[in-house]
């Protein structure tokens, strides 16, 4: 073999090898006890491979070559998988965008199937929070039907105009996309009764409320003492969140856009995360409760999940004054999607606490292994029970506890690219990059399994009005106090260091 041949797939495996360690020493996933092994498995074979093309016996070069070609084929996935890794990490994490998605809307048996088929049409318009990028979208519209003057009308509730456009009093209405979800509530299947014909999304950065230590926080009954910052359960960005106890909010949403889309959010879950003793406290909130919004309802009640149409942090800040506590993160999760991650997981064993049927699916009082199709109607589930909502978020409870067990498993393992896939398509959330790759060095370097544990307020349904669609009576379920307080002091239990 010609001298140089023999050294060509040491070489490369040489490479491979110090890009392999270069992409987990950044990283900072593994810890320093995991690391060494990595870079023994990886620099042991390499310094095998070069002496054996040192040597002057030709067997052993060839031999040498096919080590090489081997381990540079095992340590090039390697590097594949850990940069698929942080690939995912960096797509999933330090969000701080939303997008704001203003859509322009007819009956569904309207002839229009584009805006330039409006000409002459009575417009509703209904401008919430998003005054400037309505004012966009009725410019586009204007300029798609020759400049020509619009036949506006402004509502004050969005409740009226989704009643006008349905009864024929309008021709077409405009407004913030989320709402027409919202009317569906109010006016009855209005998003089946209607076609979008247009949708112009924004970016936007995600801001803080006025709720937080600013003006408007101490509207309302129900407003909490103290600036978010001085609540327990705060986290101050740069801290790493291995070191002290901290809230995190989990918001379940159901859109079929971008997971950053702005929505309702039907899933409100607290996360108490007390790292230094590995507990987990789970605490979910009806969405229908009916809260303040701070910074946005003033003195009037709306119910919680109209709390995520104004943002992410809003959703927060509502549960910060309702609980008295502190959310610096959050995680954003498209609740379709968990059909795809607990398929990935090879399904999850969910302890039920009652009996009862859902469609074609039935689940015994006890445990139940499920597949992603029946998680999402147990998770879903609420006309099956007297206490409604209250139950079914109980359930959305133990399927996430369920899903928590198993990526603590060896099951993980199982398919771990599938996983990561669903996740970056699923996930959104607050945290760096950097501060998850630190969570997952250290939980690695502990080893240690966690103690979940969950807790669910309970209220009284009515039928009230409310603010984000004033008009018309909505259910809604008032706050037990005892519960929400009984709560909050358990959420400060798990807080304490």
């Amino acid at each position: 073999m010609k001298s140089y041949l023999k050294w060509v797939m040491p070489g490369i495996q040489a490479v491979v090898t110090a890009v392999l360690l270069y992409l987990l020493v950044s990283s900072r996933l593994l810890p320093g006890k995991y690391m060494a092994i990595v870079a023994a498995a990886a620099l042991v074979p390499l310094v095998i491979t070069s002496l054996m093309a040192l040597s002057k016996k030709s067997v052993l070069n060839s031999a040498g070559t096919i080590l090489a070609i081997f381990m540079s084929g095992v340590l090039l996935f390697g590097v594949v998988y850990v940069r698929h890794i942080l690939k995912t990490l960096d797509q999933i994490a330090g969000a701080d965008t939303q997008i704001e998605t203003i859509a322009v809307a007819v009956q569904d048996s309207n002839v229009a199937q584009s805006i330039e088929e409006t000409g002459g049409y009575r417009f509703g318009v209904y401008e919430g929070a998003n005054k400037e990028y309505l004012d966009e979208v009725i410019e586009e519209v204007k300029g798609a039907n020759g400049d020509s003057e619009l036949k506006l009308q402004y509502y004050e509730t969005p409740v009226v105009m989704g009643q006008d456009l349905l009864e024929g009093n309008l021709d077409a209405v405009i407004c913030n996309k989320a709402y027409i979800d919202l009317l569906d509530d109010a006016v009855g299947e209005f998003s089946q009764k209607t076609r979008v014909i247009l949708e112009k999304e924004y970016e936007t950065k995600i801001e803080e409320s006025a709720g937080t230590g600013g003006e408007g926080e101490g509207s309302g009954e129900g407003a909490a003492s103290g600036t978010a910052e001085e609540r327990p359960g705060s986290r101050q960005r740069g801290v790493n969140p291995t070191e002290h106890p901290f809230n995190i909010l989990i918001s379940g949403i159901d859109v079929s856009g971008p997971i950053s889309t702005t929505s309702r959010s039907d899933v409100n879950i607290i996360m108490t995360v007390n790292p230094l003793d590995h507990r987990i406290l789970l605490t979910t909130t009806p969405r229908d409760y009916y809260v303040f919004i701070p910074g946005i309802s003033g003195d009037e009640r709306d119910k919680l999940t109209h709390a995520g149409v104004y943002g992410i942090k809003t959703s927060m800040r509502t549960l910060e004054n309702l609980y008295d506590i502190g959310i610096s993160d959050y995680i954003r999760i498209n609740f379709d999607s968990l059909i795809q991650l607990v398929d990935a997981l090879g399904g999850v064993d969910v302890n039920s606490e009652v009996e009862f049927s859902s469609g074609d699916y039935y689940f015994r009082r006890g445990m139940n292994h499920l597949n992603g199709e029946e998680a999402l109607a147990f998770s879903r589930s609420r006309y099956q029970f007297g206490s409604g909502d209250n139950q079914r978020g109980q359930n959305q409870m133990l399927v996430l506890t369920a899903i928590l067990n198993k990526l603590q498993s060896p099951d993980l393992l199982r398919d771990p690219s599938e996983v990561l896939d669903v996740v970056g398509r699923s996930m959104q959330t607050s945290f760096t990059s950097e501060e998850i790759a630190n969570v997952i060095s250290w939980q690695l370097d502990s080893g240690h399994g966690w103690d979940i544990g969950r807790q669910a307020v309970t209220g009284t349904g009515d039928s009230q009005q409310t603010f984000s669609m004033g008009g018309t009576d909505l259910y809604v379920m008032w706050p037990d106090e005892e519960s929400v307080s009984s709560a909050s002091e358990k959420m400060k239990e798990y807080l304490a260091e």
